[in-house]
């Protein structure tokens, strides 16, 4: 089953069970998941990226509702902006375009959907394993590339970053390797200019 980044990223952070984002993820998840729908338009060949700016080199549709929403957006736009500028514009609007995500799971079957009443009233949505097969791959792949020192294709160097950034990493390591893990993420998230633009507008919210 191939999956987005944006997928990818939605079920490393939610715990199977609780079906809820990982604490240490929840206020960053908005940011992350714009930077990698940002990475899918790079990937897809849209988006150019340079030192402190995107760029528009194709503005061909991808098929995919959310990437081509946001390649319209920045096509649109009367003035090349700064990766900076996009990551804080486009987060704005990201929470529905996250829950439609996840939904999208729920239809491949991957995740459940209940809805919880929380403190007699209220009512939440939430998102559980339903099958954890693709994350239990994504996860596979990603221990055997940085435990093994590998040097990562370009998809997988920006999920990395992604995790990175996102303060997901414990969650995918066992306790004995989470320093090495932790280590080697960094020097790919560093290196990584949409990782970099998630890291400030995350610290400044």
């Amino acid at each position: 089953m191939v999956l987005s980044l944006g997928e990818e990223l939605l079920l490393l952070a939610y715990h199977d069970e609780k079906g809820r984002a990982f604490i240490s993820a929840y206020a960053k998840l908005g940011f992350c998941f714009t930077g990698a729908l940002l990475m899918e338009l790079i990937l897809l060949k849209r988006l150019r990226i340079g030192p402190k700016t995107l760029e528009v080199i194709n503005r061909k549709p991808t098929g995919q509702a959310h990437p081509d929403a946001v390649l319209k957006q920045i096509g649109d736009s009367e003035h090349i902006k700064s990766i900076d500028f996009w990551i804080k514009k486009l987060k704005s609007g990201i929470k529905p375009v996250i829950n439609e995500q996840l939904k999208k799971l729920v239809d491949k079957g991957i995740l459940n959907q209940e809805e919880r009443t929380e403190l007699w009233f209220f009512t939440s949505q939430y998102f559980p394993s339903r099958d954890d097969r693709p994350k239990r791959e994504i996860i596979r792949h990603l221990q055997t590339v940085i435990l093994r020192g590998e040097t990562p294709d370009p998809r997988t160097e920006m999920l990395i970053s992604l995790v990175w950034v996102c303060g997901l990493t414990s969650y995918l390591f066992d306790p004995e390797d989470r320093n090495d893990a932790r280590k080697r993420m960094k020097e790919i998230g560093k290196l990584n200019l949409i990782a970099q633009a998630i890291a400030k507008a995350s610290q400044g919210q």
